[in-house]
């Protein structure tokens, strides 16, 4: 029997009245838009900083305190130590491996998913981070994989898009920068198709306009081909 999956919808918070949008557990929420709070599956993957005070417009808020997520590398660093170290803390697991695998410390934080995943078999957040720690240790392919995998699992669903997000990660850093834009392109019109809350739909925009930029750089003449999905002839897994 498969466990109930996390879901993804948003609290939409109601008129400003005098009382202050209730935020249980996601203390850095109300840095952010007035849209709503993110569930802890939302706040896996990247909020755009634009309109937030002292965050870099080339980094994406995670959701997550002390960490931001850069669009050059792809992957999330930490922006706060104090930050940081009050969500390995106080903050839910969730939150601690994605400060964990911020920092480089992968043997913790894979303890941590291992132990979630123990009494969790099926949390889907955990499932995905657990992808991010086999990219983050090196293998991007075999994270790829997993991925794709999870998305024959989860196809039509709303975690579909988050999947797609994150195999244009893995691609991005096994270097096949066009399935990655591919991926980008598709979570992105996921999220538009799903109207999704406006902060995640502009995170993959910005991933795809940021990878582009790239591709148009490194080679200018195969930017403007239609891009092709990365199970074309030649780049399948073996």
């Amino acid at each position: 029997m498969i466990a109930q999956e996390m879901t993804q919808n948003i609290t939409t918070s109601s008129h400003e009245s005098g009382q202050a949008a209730t935020e249980t557990q996601q203390p850095d929420t109300a840095q952010h838009a007035s849209t709503g709070s993110l569930t802890h599956t939302q706040a896996l993957l990247q909020i755009p900083a634009a309109g937030i005070p002292g965050k870099a417009t080339h980094n994406i808020e995670t959701g997550i305190p002390g960490v931001s997520f850069d669009l050059h590398t792809m992957s999330q660093l930490i922006t706060d130590e104090a930050l940081a170290d009050e969500t390995l803390a106080n903050g839910t697991a969730t939150d601690q491996v994605v400060v964990l695998l911020a920092r480089r410390q992968l043997r913790a934080a894979g303890e941590l998913i291992a132990e979630t995943r123990f009494n969790e078999p099926q949390n889907f957040a955990m499932r995905v981070l657990d992808t991010s720690l086999t990219r983050a240790a090196g293998d991007p392919k075999r994270a790829a994989n997993r991925l794709r995998a999870m998305l024959t699992e989860f196809n039509g669903t709303t975690h579909e898009a988050i999947l797609q997000q994150h195999l244009g990660m893995a691609y991005v850093e096994s270097g096949d920068l066009r399935a990655a834009a591919t991926r980008f392109r598709k979570a992105l019109d996921l999220r538009i198709a799903q109207g999704t809350d406006d902060r995640l739909i502009d995170s993959s925009r910005r991933c795809l306009e940021a990878l582009s930029a790239r591709i148009a750089t490194l080679a200018p003449t195969t930017a403007e081909l239609p891009l092709v999905d990365e199970a074309r002839p030649g780049n399948i897994d073996k």
